[in-house]
């Protein structure tokens, strides 16, 4: 089937803006991808980073206890003040707790929040503000440029932007023979006829998950830029309304001198309440203001992520359990539900590890997707139109662009080993393990701005990310003495699951590594010439 193509004039416009807008953003797009499909694993991964919390999560847990626990550990924690708590679920078994306290700040006194992390059945403190392991979360800041302070998420959000511009062009530049491309797919030929190929065919294949990321992530990573002209229009520049309007519990107003009330339902009997009018969610969060005061409330946000639409909310009073605002499952307004959904399909936090595992196959396909579209431009620009010197420099950008992203593949394994061999005792250790992973990361890049050839570019970083990968579960073993087989016996699925996928994904690099790297291919070879008639042949292939 042909469909009607763009007019000659307008198609090389969008063809053109398609690639530069392709290129610009193109190493920044594949870390997106690449360490957000980590990052989707984030929970997965918790208990492996982290050999204390390898042990069963309770069925209940007694709430008062851990209010109790808080109190006698913080000694100027304020129950009445606004505390949030994180439940602790089948990833990540600790409690959550996050509250405020009072403080001196000079002849006047405030409050601040802190951070504890809580054992479930023992109701021990085991951290506090800082954590002592933040692997995964580091690569899920990356997701997002987080390590950039203020204007990294505002980045992401531009280049998921861009995205999205560079997505529909692209379909725009196709469309004639957009059936065609299906069957494009093909190992053979020359190298930027393969390049465009398989750039074009998987770019169709996995169009709807690509459009998705881009919506959700422009519209996470830019949202303030979207709510501003809604605020000025609707609320008088105030975007504290729109959030009210978004999430109820916010425009609930609270008297700090409200007396306190002797008797009151507490967390415990308002989350029984909750499980019992929907027995199959899960508490994801809950969080109390004016806690056993005449107006206090507690909100109890739950989920049975069985779809997009499937969280809800409760907002109860303290005193008679009255519900002041029940968001129902799949039942929401679009105003309700809007910002939730797009949480949902950007996070995945529905349909289980088998949509998780779909994600993440989708996401490296479009890390490939992003390399090919940067090696058809170079491919494109070896002819007799650019001049020896231009040549040189899209060679230069290229081989910059692959040692920036096929470097993070042997960082990514670095972390997982700086995670094990940097002491839990440590002080600061999130700060070593962080420096280890980011320097090497650096230093891998610019050693591969000396590989002038693109095949030995790739086997280099391959070989490298694979070799150290074979020792990530190994060394896990040895530091923690869960090694694969029996974490695998003793159900230990997640800590299992990890050292498997990075054991299984060496052996297959380094096969691919020495089977297909390993073999001589013919290779392009342009002479550099500037002022003398002839130099050394720098191969770019």
């Amino acid at each position: 089937m042909k469909l009607k193509a763009l007019q000659p004039r307008l198609h090389n416009i969008v063809f053109h803006t398609h690639t530069v807008s392709g290129i610009v953003i193109s190493f920044a797009l594949f870390i997106c991808f690449y360490a957000g499909a980590l990052a989707l694993f984030m929970d997965e991964m918790y208990r492996w980073e982290n050999p204390e919390a390898r042990f069963e999560t309770p069925a209940q847990v007694d709430y008062n206890k851990v209010i109790e626990a808080v109190a006698n550990y913080e000694a100027a924690f304020l129950p009445t003040e606004e505390f949030v708590v994180l439940p602790p679920h089948e990833h990540s078994p600790y409690i959550r707790f996050f509250g405020r306290k009072k403080v001196q700040k000079g002849k006047k006194e405030d409050t601040e929040r802190f951070r504890v992390v809580i054992h479930p059945t023992t109701f021990k403190i085991i951290s506090e503000e800082k954590p002592r392991t933040t692997m995964a979360n580091t690569l899920y800041r990356l997701h997002f440029f987080g390590q950039i302070p203020v204007v990294g998420i505002y980045l992401s959000g531009l280049v998921a932007f861009f995205f999205l511009f560079a997505i529909i062009t692209g379909v725009l530049v196709h469309w004639k023979n957009i059936t065609q491309k299906f069957y494009a797919l093909t190992t053979k030929g020359k190298w930027k006829q393969i390049w465009t190929n398989s750039h074009t065919t998987l770019s169709m294949l996995t169009l709807p998950f690509q459009f998705v990321y881009a919506v959700t992530g422009a519209l996470l990573g830019i949202s303030i830029f979207l709510l501003l002209p809604a605020a000025f229009l609707l609320f008088n520049g105030d975007t504290n309304e729109i959030i009210k309007f978004i999430r109820p519990e916010f425009a609930l107003k609270y008297d700090k001198e409200a007396p306190a009330l002797k008797q009151y339902y507490t967390v415990d009997e308002l989350c029984d309440k909750t499980l019992a009018k929907y027995p199959n969610a899960e508490i994801t969060v809950f969080f109390a203001t004016n806690y056993s005061k005449e107006d206090g409330t507690v909100t109890m946000r739950f989920d049975d992520k069985t779809g997009v639409a499937s969280d809800g909310s409760i907002i109860y009073r303290c005193k008679d359990a009255s519900v002041i605002k029940e968001i129902i499952p799949n039942q929401k307004s679009y105003a309700e539900g809007a910002y939730g959904a797009i949480v949902k399909l950007h996070f995945v936090t529905f349909g289980g590890i088998f949509l998780k595992v779909v994600y993440f196959i989708l996401a490296m396909v479009t890390c490939y997707v992003i390399m090919s579209g940067v090696m058809i431009w170079r491919t494109a620009r070896d002819n007799e139109r650019y001049t020896e010197k231009q040549k040189r420099f899209h060679h230069k950008v290229t081989q910059a662009y692959l040692a920036i992203t096929l470097s993070l593949f042997p960082a990514v394994a670095i972390i997982f080993l700086a995670n094990k061999l940097v002491p839990m005792t440590v002080i600061d250790r999130t700060f070593y393990v962080n420096t280890i992973f980011f320097s090497s990361w650096l230093l891998l890049t610019l050693v591969g701005l000396f590989w002038n050839s693109y095949r030995i570019l790739n086997r280099n970083y391959l070989l490298v990310g694979s070799s150290l990968g074979i020792f990530i579960p190994i060394t896990n073993g040895l530091v923690t003495g869960d090694w694969l087989w029996q974490t695998f016996t003793e159900g230990q699925y997640y800590v299992f699951s990890v050292d498997f996928t990075w054991l299984l994904t060496s052996i297959i690099g380094l096969l691919v590594g020495r089977y297909y790297f390993g073999k001589k291919h013919s290779t392009i070879n342009l002479q550099l010439k500037e002022e003398q008639p002839s130099e050394q042949v720098t191969s770019y292939s």
